[in-house]
């Protein structure tokens, strides 16, 4: 079956050659340079497989190829040439003409012809050679026909068709790693041309050379590729052929069952395909046959193999024949029906015996069928030496085998194992499908537990900030009124009591008059300086806070000090805000921290204003003390921190409270 793979990577590899795909553009190359072959007279009809065939062929060929050579045209001559083995290489034989005329032309005029049409004759050259099996002649020529530059872009892409032509051979020879080598080479060649189409050619080869390693699950993943590229360009020929390529697969792994299931398919897919060729159609009908003889419907395959006979006969076809001819081997086996064309099957058999690796299970098939037909023809001599091989045969294959009893055994076998796996496929379904479930569950669950915290804890926030509020308010509203009544007093206590001295002075002419409206007036300027500082609009931020320090060390026994280092970023509102915050932090030191010092600092930079006011007091408990509202200082300077778009941080403990607003300006 190995020389079957052969056979079809180069059959495809020719339809390629034959067709000019609109690719891309990729490589840059001198327009100039690029042939016009096919400007020339009669050269497309020369170059048509089609035309071959006709009777005239070889006459009209050799009338254009010597007129050119006469008038000294070897670069025409040389198109001739190679449009004979473009048109004549579908038939995949050996033409002596061809070889011997070519041979001798670039001998002569290799000096006087283009790079491109060297490298198309050396190609074609080791194409011949490898039908006639000497391999040794076919690389000399392939790799003569890589030795010069690319001139174009069709010179590249034969030089493409080259590197997979030489992978061929070292394929033949078991050379793995030269065969991958020369894939790749080719493979990257077709990719800088854009040629899309013989990129699956390549990945064809490369999966026959996956297939001899027995890497399988590689070599279907390439088959699935190259099937891809062909369906995107949409080629139905070579689409075709890769399907092909898949029943080879199963065969090649003795799967019946699943190469069975492949035919099935491809013959669903030849039904898409309008214009399929006679080729084939030979195979695919072969195929069928195959089915058939398989599943022991002897009617149906005989029919198959009919159609699959008359398609051989119309195209004479080398390919075509060896395959009849084998399927022809497997129904008289199966059916114990005598072989029709023994001394073709004793040829054949020979021909695979005498490969460097021949196939024993093809032998075996061969060797079974020609005992019996010379066993019935008594000729038992013949039929002993076929007899000795069966008997010797290292896969001791039995007859059971022959009669296609085990393709019974692996049908039941296969359905039970399908079933079972069905089953456990089912239960797996279900387990996944429960823990799914579950998890579907417990997500909603901790999704809606989430959410319900995530609620609480705004609600919680959203309540205490508006009992914060409230609060504040109240404190504020008492506040005022605690205000109104200290003026209040103050007036009455100081101011009120100096004036009815001051009406006592005067009426009893006592000379202290002046040093009482002077003092009575200071005691005004106190009072009105603690409402609102004076001149702030004019003094601005850092003279109303120095005053307010030197104030509050005068009226009180205590030392505060100031660092200042603001040049106005503010404006005044928001300045008078950041006063009344420094002015509250300072009247609640005073009332409650105990502290012996304090001071105030004032920084900035090019986005905010730093002010920090601390001092070394007993502190308190900070959230304690919001916790319960009862801290209208801090209420107060936090509402006016947010006034200004800032941010105010308390920290408190028993060396002291630091309070650190951040203000943007």
């Amino acid at each position: 079956m190995k020389q079957f793979y052969l056979i079809f990577a180069l059959l495809f590899f020719v339809f390629s050659c034959q067709e000019n795909p609109k690719t891309k553009e990729v490589v840059q190359f001198d327009p100039s340079l690029e042939s016009n072959y096919e400007e020339l007279p009669a050269y497309k009809w020369l170059s048509d497989e089609e035309s071959f065939q006709e009777e005239n062929y070889q006459e009209k060929f050799t009338q254009l190829y010597e007129q050119s050579l006469a008038k000294g045209e070897f670069e025409n001559a040389a198109a001739y040439l190679i449009a004979y083995a473009t048109a004549s290489e579908t038939q995949m034989v050996y033409i002596d003409f061809f070889v011997k005329e070519a041979v001798r032309f670039y001998e002569a005029h290799q000096h006087e012809i283009s790079g491109k049409a060297k490298t198309n004759l050396c190609y074609y050259l080791g194409n011949q050679y490898y039908h006639s099996m000497a391999l040794e002649r076919s690389f000399y020529w392939l790799n003569q026909a890589l030795e010069f530059a690319p001139e174009s872009k069709g010179h590249l892409q034969i030089q493409g068709f080259t590197n997979f032509a030489l992978a061929q051979n070292y394929l033949r020879q078991r050379e793995l790693d030269k065969t991958e080598a020369h894939l790749v080479a080719a493979l990257e060649i077709f990719e800088e041309v854009g040629d899309l189409r013989n990129q699956g050619t390549v990945y064809l080869l490369m999966h026959n050379l996956y297939v001899q390693n027995e890497a399988y699950e590689q070599a279907e993943k390439i088959i699935e590729k190259a099937i891809d590229i062909f369906n995107k360009d949409k080629n139905e020929i070579l689409s075709f052929s890769a399907q092909v390529y898949y029943v080879h697969f199963y065969i090649e792994q003795g799967d019946t069952l699943r190469t069975i299931e492949q035919i099935d398919h491809l013959a669903r897919y030849a039904e898409s395909y309008p214009d399929i060729s006679d080729y084939h159609q030979g195979i695919l009908n072969q195929f069928l046959a195959f089915k058939h003889i398989a599943k022991k419907e002897k009617d149906s395959a005989t029919y198959y193999l009919g159609v699959a006979q008359e398609i051989t006969e119309k195209t004479g076809m080398p390919d075509l024949k060896m395959r009849t001819l084998f399927q022809e081997i497997l129904y008289a086996n199966a059916f114990k029906e005598p072989l029709k064309r023994p001394e073709e099957v004793v040829e054949f058999y020979e021909q695979i015996a005498a490969s460097e690796e021949p196939s024993l299970q093809f032998m075996y098939q061969m060797a079974y069928a020609l005992y019996d037909f010379y066993k019935g023809e008594g000729d038992y001599l013949k039929a002993n030496q076929y007899a000795e091989f069966i008997m010797n045969d290292v896969n001791k294959q039995s007859k059971d085998r022959l009669n296609n009893q085990l393709f019974e055994m692996e049908i039941k076998f296969e359905t039970e194992r399908k079933e079972k796996t069905i089953l456990l496929q089912e239960k797996k379904l279900a387990d996944q499908n429960k823990l799914i479930l579950s998890l579907v569950i417990v997500f909603v669950i901790v999704s809606l537990l989430l959410l319900l915290w995530l609620f609480w804890t705004k609600n919680k926030g959203v309540l205490k900030e508006k009992a914060l509020v409230e609060s504040f308010a109240s404190s504020l509203l008492q506040k005022t009124e605690d205000e109104r009544k200290r003026i209040a007093s103050d007036l009455h206590d100081s101011v009120s009591n100096e004036l009815v001295n001051l009406r006592h002075t005067i009426e009893n002419n006592q000379g202290q008059l002046k040093l009482k409206i002077d003092f009575i007036l200071e005691e005004v300027r106190n009072i009105s300086r603690n409402i609102s500082p004076t001149l702030f609009d004019k003094i601005g931020l850092k003279s109303s806070i120095e005053q307010l320090i030197e104030r509050t060390q005068k009226q009180h026994n205590f030392f505060i000090s100031s660092e200042i280092d603001y040049q106005g970023g503010l404006d005044n509102n928001k300045e008078l805000q950041l006063y009344r915050i420094t002015q509250e932090a300072i009247t609640n030191t005073l009332k409650h921290a105990e502290a012996a010092a304090g001071k105030v600092t004032i920084t900035e930079d090019e986005q905010f204003v730093y002010v920090e006011i601390k001092d070394n007091g007993k502190g308190f408990d900070v959230a304690k003390m919001l916790e319960k509202g009862n801290c209208f200082g801090l209420l107060n300077i936090t509402e006016r921190t947010k006034y200004l778009n800032g941010t105010v941080n308390f920290q408190s403990d028993e060396t002291g409270t630091i309070i650190q607003l951040s203000i943007p300006k």
